[in-house]
């Protein structure tokens, strides 16, 4: 057995005290290397090193290390990363729009333009003038007062009987620039009594100056009908026109088929 005298313990003290402390620092720094390297129980690895996550059991909770979520599945290849960008991901159709509404929801608002639809173009026309030298039918008249109308001569109609106070009125007629030196008209009279009328030609109005006349008595009867003459002044342009009729007796006294100026 070795025999160490008091001097050589007091020798080797420091180095004994020096190995002890490199012993228990190579302990810690195994300790602390095996800490960081050994591995995570809920994490194995594949053979190329890639860490797999393996689900832990439920209820089971991985000692000194923080929970690992799964990481999201990877994309079929070509497409971009899953997100709401992500290619080929399909947003939900909104429904079309239709005729029916579900109870409790508003209309759709409907986003087409709306046309105004066309309105034809109204242009106003002007009523053709009456020729003052063609046969103007008596029934033919725009206004009158106190004449019906009756059946007359050649199987068409005409206005009549006409009394004192009454009045036809023609619209729009043209005597043309040189207008005319008569006036003839188609009547009849089935007056008794040996009276008399007189036809009376105003343009305008009732009240105007007459620019012609012709009297009329008993033609034979209502349906005894003949042409007679009067004399005009020679009116030009376009002008309305107004039979006005008087008599010095009450009665009716005169019928009339149709009417003409002559040049």
């Amino acid at each position: 057995m070795w025999r160490l005298s008091g001097g050589s313990v007091l020798a080797a003290a420091p180095w004994v005290v020096i190995f002890s402390g490199v012993l228990a620092l190579a302990v810690l720094l195994a300790v602390t290397l095996w800490a960081t390297l050994r591995p995570d129980p809920d994490v194995a690895r594949n053979a190329g090193g890639a860490e797999i996550f393996t689900p832990a059991r439920p209820g089971a909770v991985a000692s000194g290390s923080p929970a690992v979520s799964p990481p999201p599945p990877r994309p079929p290849a070509g497409d971009a990363a899953a997100g709401p960008s992500a290619r080929g991901a399909v947003s939900p159709a909104a429904p079309a729009a239709t005729g029916t509404t579900t109870a409790g929801a508003s209309p759709a608002k409907s986003t087409a333009a709306t046309t105004k639809p066309a309105t034809a173009a109204t242009t106003a026309t002007a009523t053709p003038a009456r020729d003052a030298f063609a046969v103007i039918r008596a029934t033919s008249s725009d206004a009158r007062k106190g004449v019906a109308v009756m059946a007359g001569d050649e199987g068409g109609t005409a206005l009549g009987p006409i009394g004192p106070g009454d009045w036809i009125r023609y619209d729009d007629v043209d005597f043309g620039a040189s207008g005319p030196v008569d006036f003839v008209a188609r009547l009849s009279s089935g007056l008794t009594g040996g009276g008399s009328g007189l036809v009376q030609i105003r343009l305008g109005s009732t009240g105007a100056t007459p620019i012609g006349d012709f009297a009329v008595d008993n033609t034979g009867g209502w349906q005894s009908w003949r042409s007679v003459p009067g004399n005009v002044s020679r009116p030009t342009g376009v002008h309305d026109v107004y039979l006005t009729f008087t008599s010095a007796q009450p009665s009716d006294f005169v019928a009339i088929s149709w009417f003409t100026f002559r040049h």
